[in-house]
């Protein structure tokens, strides 16, 4: 593309391989080092999806440690009716569910400016581990009587098909991070 004002030609893109400017929309393949420009498209959507995915792991990890939060503090001023093992229980589901979340959107902030894959893939690691450590934390306690089982099997299996697909991703397209 050309402005009418300077007559220079614009740089739409830079080929990812070789650094070289292309002028052109509708170019394929690099003009100098004959690489295909699609695949590094193909590889920001892996990464796009791998955020995305990671934020949503996230965010019902977040959902869960505020039920914990609201079963704890519930469960905390009527102490004299339930056990302390129960509350406190439901107080460690919330502290983990509270980190793995804060952590995971971390990780998708950091996927989504494709700078620091270990940290990024950690994040994702530790969502899956806390989701599987909340899971045995209400599986010990008995949590079943209580209501909050179903709705913790919802979203800690949530989390570990979204974490596991983007660590699928990011693994797929570790070269795009700095």
């Amino acid at each position: 593309m050309t402005t009418r004002e300077t007559g220079k030609v614009e740089c739409l893109l830079k080929c990812p391989h070789c650094g070289e400017e292309i002028p052109y929309e509708d170019v394929s393949f690099c003009p100098k080092c004959g690489k295909s420009l699609e695949v590094q498209q193909n590889r920001t959507d892996l990464v796009l999806a791998a955020a995305m995915l990671t934020i949503i792991s996230a965010a019902f990890s977040a959902g869960l440690g505020y039920l914990a939060f609201d079963r704890y503090i519930t469960y905390a001023f009527a102490a004299e009716q339930y056990s302390f093992s129960l509350i406190a229980g439901f107080l460690i589901v919330g502290v983990l569910s509270t980190v793995a979340s804060v952590l995971g959107i971390i990780a998708g902030i950091f996927m989504l400016k494709r700078k620091y894959v270990n940290f990024s893939m950690l994040g994702i690691i530790l969502l899956l581990i806390l989701a599987f450590g909340n899971y045995i934390t209400l599986h010990y306690y008995g949590y079943i009587q209580y209501g909050f089982m179903e709705i913790a099997l919802f979203c800690e299996i949530a989390i570990i098909i979204f974490s596991i697909l983007s660590g699928m991703f990011v693994a797929a397209s570790k070269t795009e991070f700095i």
